[in-house]
Order: structure tokens, then sequence, then C-alpha cells
């Protein structure tokens, strides 16, 4: 059984002569020119390389390199969007007044109150007691 491909190339092989005849006569010395004038420009050296980089990383992998610039630019977008339009710190802070101080320290005394823990423990006042997988910690207050 023939393959497609062979059916297609005897059904047009009758056309391949005429082809070559048009190939020799009008397209061939068009395309040799053509290639001549790209050979004869000057080229700058600084330009080759890129060229070449252009032509070999990025042109062949467009679809690629559109598809990450596309997702930097949303997350670009998205990071200039959620940015918090607060306050911005200075660079010299002033200290917490005697007033501030205070509150700040009977705030944490009625926290420490509230939660009904001792607000210091001595490292003295530490005592393991039980075998060491059975520990617990005994804690004295005085």
């Amino acid at each position: 059984m023939k393959k497609p491909r062979e059916v297609l190339f005897e059904k047009h092989r009758s056309i391949e002569p005429k082809l070559e005849s048009l190939w020799r006569s009008k397209l061939a010395p068009s395309v040799a020119a053509v290639c001549d004038r790209r050979g004869s420009r000057e080229v700058g050296a600084h330009r080759v390389p890129l060229q070449l980089l252009w032509r070999e990383l990025i042109w062949p992998c467009r679809r690629v390199w559109a598809g990450l610039a596309c997702v930097w630019a949303f997350i670009i977008v998205l990071n200039v969007a959620n940015r918090e339009a607060g306050p911005q710190p200075t660079g010299r802070t002033t200290p917490p007044s005697r007033e501030e101080m205070q509150a700040l320290a009977e705030q944490r005394r009625m926290l420490a109150q509230l939660m009904e823990t001792p607000q210091e423990v001595d490292k003295r006042d530490v005592k393991w007691t039980g075998p060491r997988s059975e520990r617990t910690l005994k804690v004295s207050i005085g």
C-alpha cells in the first residue's frame, strides 16, 4: 500500500521539469542578487553578536518571551495596586514621652493580672523534677 506522500509525488511528478525551468530562468537570478546585496552591505562589528543573540535566543521563542513579559507586567501592576498609601516614615522618630511609658507599663501589669502569670521568673527558682522524659517545670515565686 502506498503512503499518501508517495501518491502525491507521483501525481505531481509531471510538473517538476516546469518548476525547475521556472526556477532557473526567473527566481534563481533574483535570489542571487538579493544575497549579493546583503553580503556586500557593511555591518558594524557590534551588531553581529546582537543579531546572532536575537536570531538564536529570542526570535525562536518569541511566544514564550511575550508570555513572560505579560506575566511580569501583571505582577508589577498588582504590586503597584496593593501598595498601601500610609504615612511615609521619616528619618527621625521622637522617643515616647513619660506618660506614654507609664501607660504602657500599666497595660502590661493589667495584662499580667488578667492572664494570672508571674511578671518575672528568677532562674534560680526553677527546679526540674522527675525523670528526664517526664520532667515538669516547678516555679516558685517568692
